[in-house]
């Protein structure tokens, strides 16, 4: 018997390649010298060396922009699931006036854009120009809406008769949040801390407006390390790239499970 040729999985294959042909340059351009880059681009290197990532991080000064981001990207995350979650709890099982017109300006949010200048004299005016709180909360305010949107269509599968029990043997609003909902949620919890851990880690405009000064820089602000008005680094600036993008990779691929299942699940749900 023949096997048939998975003629759909053809487009897959090329958008995958698509998509992965910078991370490939990215890659193999960090094992260069800078000479090398420019002569070779896309071809393997014709001697493999670790240096630049030496210099890429004593250099970009990763210690401690690694610090900051952990505690930036740490704390946005568990803000975003922890308001997230409670509004989206309230917004799918608790009685709430007006509760209609709350989801309507959420959805009129989602369609808004994020302003960049009167978050940035907001900053300034708050005094939070060169602190984490600067960025965690416009990072927070920001997905806010789609989190509490995605979190909510999970929730309402979630058994009402499950929550009367809880209150029957005594639990509060709160206590039947993190006693029932919270666990039976935790894949839709997976998937919005993933999507808030990938938006902070990255980010790159904001966090550099905001966060000027070596002690408060983050691993995606660090490229400019490498840049100048007389040229730019191309082979640190590739190394500083691995290094940037390495842990959310990471984190992707051990939560890929979850993830996809945590999508199925609140794709029925919706």
């Amino acid at each position: 018997m023949k096997r048939k040729l998975p003629w759909r999985h053809i487009p897959l294959a090329l958008v995958a390649i698509y998509a992965l042909f910078p991370m490939y340059l990215l890659f193999i351009n960090s094992f260069k010298t800078k000479t090398e880059i420019i002569k070779n681009p896309m071809g393997f290197p014709t001697e493999w060396t670790l240096q630049n990532y030496s210099i890429a991080w004593q250099q970009g000064n990763y210690s401690v922009a690694y610090l900051n981001t952990l505690i930036i990207t740490g704390a946005t995350v568990i803000l975003v699931c922890i308001l997230s979650g409670l509004a989206a709890y309230a917004l799918s099982h608790l009685i709430i006036p007006g509760k209609n017109i709350f989801l309507g300006y959420l959805f009129i949010s989602m369609s808004l854009p994020m302003g960049f200048i009167p978050i940035f004299f907001m900053a300034v005016k708050f005094n939070l120009i060169n602190t984490y709180w600067g960025v965690i909360i416009p990072y927070v305010g920001g997905g806010f809406a789609f989190n509490v949107f995605l979190l909510r269509a999970y929730m309402v599968g979630i058994p009402k008769e499950l929550l009367e029990s809880a209150r029957v043997d005594g639990c509060g609003t709160l206590g039947a949040f993190f006693r029932i909902i919270l666990p039976l949620s935790k894949p839709a919890f997976i998937i919005v801390s993933i999507f808030s851990a990938l938006g902070t880690w990255n980010e790159f405009f904001l966090a550099n407006a905001i966060l000027q000064t070596e002690e408060v820089r983050t691993v995606s602000t660090q490229y400019l390390n490498f840049t100048s008005k007389y040229g730019t680094n191309w082979a640190l600036m590739a190394a500083s790239g691995v290094i940037t993008v390495i842990p959310m990779i990471i984190l992707f691929l051990l939560l890929t499970r979850r993830f996809i299942s945590g999508l199925q699940e609140g794709g029925v749900k919706f």
